[in-house]
């Protein structure tokens, strides 16, 4: 490294500028010229952090004030402007081949630590030294900006610095104003969200309107997932957002408080809703799994071709949610139309008045159960599901038909109900619904 105030150096840049600017000596006016020129080249950036510019017309105006390559990186070193270079993509590898790795990475963790601009000379005398400014957004370091020396330039070392710095500080202001559009983009969008989520089936154009600003497409249904984490981890919803949105690149995907939603669109093709929202929700849970963020409940509305019906679908999503958590079977896929009689039990504040329908229907029936006798919830179960068929029922038990009949009899028998009656049949067929879902024999 060379010492403080020395062209080259990988120490504290100089701030040594002419104090004698009108000396008759005509080194003097070379020296004033060259810093009306820096200060016209600054009092252009400046300029450009006004203004509605970016990071490239930074590094044109740089590059053309100082006769120089320049080169803004992100703290990973990754490229996002340059100007005069003719293979920026390997910005990096150009520096560490004119300086030396060992000596680049040296300075970039100066810069980045003590956030002062530093040069890297080149590895021999002839190579032109490369100056490295911090971009800093607020207290946050951001990157880096490089220029190369000329040959040809009229300015010199210091100058070229004081210049790269300011260019650096402009850089900083602008990517802050990203920064600050991007975050009132991002509520603007989360306010959308909640709106369509909220919007309780209102038919009228400013919900229609909200769907179009979201980018939603109004020739194509769209239905609502929700994810749901037990034991969150630190970040775990964000994750499971960023997750979701590669699943499905078409989707809406927003976190929220407790949940992650998706307003996703149905695809054309041979599989058909609910089967597609089905394989997304399982695709989604695996993905969950192998990050290790927790266990997640997956809850998916109906379709709607409305952007109305948005807050129709993501209620039924809730209710999903709301249909695995009450029945103790927290986490995997619960797809709304799936639910049958339990959108309606669902409703239902007090699990124990479920359990005491159900005890009060079938009676003595579940004391048979609990005692170790023949199996009749089970056979009552299938029964029903296979239409009050015994010939059917006994093929999925791998019983006798007689003995289905038998045990139907009896069943009959002990709650004192008669399936021939629609009435008796109904509240016999809620009941097991009800046994079923809560799993459990009382």
């Amino acid at each position: 490294m060379a010492g403080a105030g020395s062209s080259a150096r990988t120490g504290v840049p100089a701030r040594h500028l002419p104090n004698q600017l009108n000396d008759s000596n005509p080194a003097s006016h070379d020296e004033a010229t060259r810093l009306r020129k820096l200060l016209a080249l600054c009092s252009h950036l400046s300029a450009l952090a006004a203004q509605d510019a970016d990071l490239d017309a930074v590094a044109r105006v740089l590059a053309g004030g100082i006769g120089t390559s320049v080169a803004i990186l992100d703290r990973e070193l990754d490229l996002l402007a340059s100007a005069g270079i003719a293979e920026p993509d390997g910005v990096m590898g150009q520096l560490r081949e004119h300086a030396g790795a060992a000596a680049v990475d040296r300075v970039l963790l100066a810069v980045s630590h003590h956030r002062r601009a530093l040069t890297v000379p080149g590895l021999t005398g002839s190579e032109r030294s490369v100056a490295v400014a911090p971009v800093s957004v607020g207290q946050e370091f951001a990157g880096y900006l490089l220029t190369r020396s000329s040959r040809n330039a009229e300015l010199s070392e210091d100058m070229r610095l004081l210049g790269t710095e300011h260019a650096a500080m402009v850089c900083g202001i602008l990517l802050a104003r990203d920064l600050v559009i991007a975050a009132a983009g991002g509520r603007a969008r989360q306010e959308l969200v909640d709106g369509l989520l909220a919007a309780g089936g209102r038919e009228d154009g400013e919900v229609e309107r909200w769907a179009q600003h979201l980018g939603l497409d109004a020739g194509k249904e769209h239905y609502v997932l929700s994810v749901s984490l037990a034991r969150p981890r630190g970040g775990g919803l964000d994750a499971i957002e960023s997750l979701l949105a590669r699943l499905a690149r078409d989707a809406v995907v927003t976190s929220r408080t407790d949940e992650v939603v998706a307003i996703v669109p149905v695809s054309s093709g041979s599989v058909a809703h609910p089967e597609q929202a089905r394989a997304l929700g399982r695709a989604c849970a695996a993905a969950v799994t192998e990050h290790h963020l927790g266990i997640a409940a997956i809850g998916l509305g109906r379709p709607t071709g409305t952007a109305a019906g948005i807050s129709r679908s993501y209620t039924e999503a809730r209710r999903a949610l709301a249909v695995s958590e009450r029945m103790g079977e927290f986490g995997g896929v619960t797809v709304f139309a799936d639910l049958g009689i339990h959108r309606l039990l669902v409703r239902i504040p007090d699990i124990a008045d479920l359990r005491s329908f159900a005890g009060e229907v079938l009676g003595e029936l579940l004391d048979e159960d609990n005692a170790g006798g023949a199996e009749y919830l089970s056979t009552l179960s299938v029964y029903f599901q296979e239409n009050s068929s015994p010939r059917r029922t006994a093929q999925r038990l791998h019983v006798h038909p007689n003995t289905v009949s038998y045990r139907i009899r009896r069943i009959e028998e002990i709650t004192g109900l008669s399936f021939g009656l629609h009435r008796d049949r109904l509240m016999a067929e809620v009941a097991v619904e009800i046994l079923a879902a809560l799993r459990s024999r009382p």
